[in-house]
């Protein structure tokens, strides 16, 4: 397992809300931003557009965000808006957490970096379930969930059941899940459909339709020499 790192973010507090205030905030290089909490009306806030985007190049659920003045709320990342014409954040979706009260989120999975005993027999490892949802409390979130598949041969499935997780983690996705599985490479090529075979009628008849041109055409030119 991973080594936590603790993501900061610097936030600065927005007074104004609605779809023109947040064309203003994008249009000086900032994100716009609400942080929910229970029982509260959401907190509309900012974010600098470049230190998020350093922060997206890495793997995280809980961010904390750093007010101007030394305010500092520990938060989940909820959701993310994107635009996709210019590849950029538009809006972001952060959720307090609280330390004592456990949270739920998605943590990415990671096969461990020894390939599978099975690959070196023509076996093919496949990751069928790429993040699992966890409950826990927020200092106890795993950052990634890293999976030995070392001893894994051709046939063998590693299930939502069978994951080690850190402890005080619970998986919330359904046991039965596979998570991993190494399939038989050669059998996948043998699944792949051929080529239809030409019918056996048509391929016989193109010949003989290729004939009758020919017979046309020398009986046509035998009439023209009977003309001269």
């Amino acid at each position: 397992m991973a080594n936590k790192t603790k993501h900061v973010l610097n936030v600065s507090n927005r007074s104004v809300k609605g779809s023109a205030a947040a064309r203003r905030v994008r249009a000086q290089g900032l994100i716009p931003a609400v942080v929910y909490s229970k029982g509260a009306t959401g907190r509309a806030i900012s974010v600098k557009a470049p230190e998020w985007e350093a922060l997206s190049q890495h793997e995280f659920n809980i961010v904390s965000l750093q007010f101007e003045g030394g305010e500092e709320v520990r938060v989940l990342l909820k959701e993310t808006q994107r635009n996709f014409i210019k590849g950029t954040t538009s809006h972001i979706d952060f959720l307090e957490i609280r330390k004592d009260v456990a949270i739920e989120a998605e943590v990415p999975i990671h096969p461990g970096f020894e390939q599978p005993a099975g690959c070196s027999r023509g076996g093919l490892l496949e990751q069928v379930l790429h993040t699992l949802r966890v409950e826990c409390l927020p200092d106890a979130l795993p950052e990634l969930i890293e999976v030995d598949v070392s001893k894994m041969n051709v046939g063998d499935l590693i299930h939502v059941s069978e994951l080690v997780l850190p402890e005080g983690v619970k998986a919330k996705n359904h046991g039965d899940l596979v998570v991993f599985e190494v399939v038989d490479s050669t059998k996948m090529a043998e699944d792949i459909p051929e080529a239809p075979a030409a019918d056996e009628e048509t391929a016989a008849a193109e010949p003989e339709i290729v004939g009758a041109k020919e017979k046309a055409e020398k009986a046509a030119e035998r009439e023209e020499a009977k003309k001269k």
